[in-house]
């Protein structure tokens, strides 16, 4: 599994907006000062129910190549996030499939019958049997098959995966949340909430 940033952007705006509340900023004055703009930020970002809702506004583009398991599970993320992904007949049904296409090696024979249908619907002529190959061959596509996504997402978002899936029993959760703490304001995104 990788994934990487690709663009980040809105903090600044998304924290201006936030300081309307506090009087800091105004229709006349859209600006604040970094001291107070980072102050006010590093306060509320842990504070959920609302409060961190600037959070929403600050964007990040991330590329991300995943096995389809791990995007089962990043599908239930609905709220922030928009994703555009390859297409896996485009990807892989040219040239048939290989062990690098997934995150963990898969049975050799399963590899075989894939390629062996994935040749027979590249050759076949009739729209039947060839919706009749697709539907095979994807039905028995292995969970581990790598698929990329470009996904757009806010803070707030990322937010929420980190504190639902960073304990997850699934390694790759557990990484992808380690490299969340490294994004850019990534100490907004997984700041603890204050015991006091």
């Amino acid at each position: 599994m990788r994934y990487k940033v690709t663009h980040y952007a809105g903090y600044e705006q998304a924290v201006f907006g936030m300081m309307l509340s506090y009087g800091k900023t105004s229709f006349d004055d859209f600006t604040a000062t970094d001291e107070d703009r980072d102050r006010v930020a590093t306060k509320l970002a842990p504070v959920d129910g609302g409060h961190n809702k600037f959070l929403e506004q600050i964007q990040y583009w991330i590329l991300v190549q995943a096995p389809l398991f791990w995007w089962k599970q990043a599908d239930t993320y609905r709220v922030g996030i928009s994703k555009s992904s390859e297409s896996t007949m485009h990807k892989s049904w040219k040239n048939g499939l290989t062990q690098e296409m997934f995150e963990t090696p898969i049975f050799q024979e399963t590899l075989n019958n894939l390629n062996k249908s994935i040749d027979e619907y590249n050759s076949e002529k009739t729209a039947e049997r060839k919706a009749y190959l697709q539907d095979l061959i994807i039905g028995n596509l292995p969970d581990a098959y790598l698929q990329t996504r470009l996904l757009n997402v806010n803070a707030k978002c990322l937010r929420n995966m980190y504190f639902q899936r960073r304990d997850h029993k699934l390694k790759q959760w557990r990484d992808f949340c380690v490299w969340i703490k490294e994004l850019p304001y990534g100490d907004l995104i997984t700041a603890e909430k204050d015991s006091k």
